[in-house]
């Protein structure tokens, strides 16, 4: 049966980081504007003293805006590193993504340990996460190392309820494969919609 799930989520991956890719640059960019215009009026962001948040990298959507709207809205950014050892995403607060952040893991901007503050798990108050594919129902599916399901799944369950995936319309589905250990997030914020389940 795991070996079946597997091979769908696989070939899910395929298809929607195909179709991910194909989106121009600017297409990108501008339905990644209107996912930033919609992701900072709803109530899981406005009630965020600290957003942990993600460096976009690839065809992901852009967070560049999200990250500036935090830190002039006086929140604390916080964003993830990956530890391969652990395996598990370190956290870190970030006060100059242009100088506190570096590509490392996968080409993924990352914080630079020695530049920045540490984050607990317990100071975030919202979660923005990336991933490859969405469902109605808040399933995730991520690149398969598991980091942000380990992370999602430690979350109170105050946390959880104002987690938020971005994605373009085109990465919703209508079911992800769902293994015991893969976590949901409660809202999904693409250029078309928000979709909400858990509120």
């Amino acid at each position: 049966m795991r070996a079946v799930e597997d091979r769908r989520k696989t070939k899910l991956r395929g298809e929607i980081l195909k179709q991910r890719d194909a989106l121009s640059e600017a297409e990108r960019r501008d339905k990644s504007d209107i996912i930033w215009s919609r992701v900072v009026q709803t109530w899981e962001y406005q009630q965020a003293d600290s957003v942990m948040l993600y460096a976009a990298f690839g065809s992901e959507v852009y967070t560049d805006r999200l990250m500036q709207s935090t830190l002039q809205a006086g929140r604390g950014l916080i964003l993830p590193k990956v530890n391969r050892a652990s395996p598990v995403l370190e956290l870190y607060y970030v006060v100059d993504p242009v100088r506190q952040l570096v590509p490392t893991y996968c080409g993924i901007p990352e914080p630079i340990p020695e530049l920045c503050e540490p984050a607990l798990l317990d100071e975030v108050s919202c979660v923005i996460a990336p991933g490859i594919a969405f469902d109605p129902l808040g399933g995730r599916l991520g690149y398969g190392g598991g980091y942000y399901d380990r992370l999602l799944n430690s979350l109170s369950p105050a946390q959880a309820h104002v987690s938020i995936g971005l994605a373009y319309e085109l990465q919703i589905v209508e079911e992800i494969p769902q293994g015991f250990f893969d976590a949901r997030v409660a809202v999904m914020a693409t250029e078309l919609r928000l979709l909400v389940e858990n509120r």
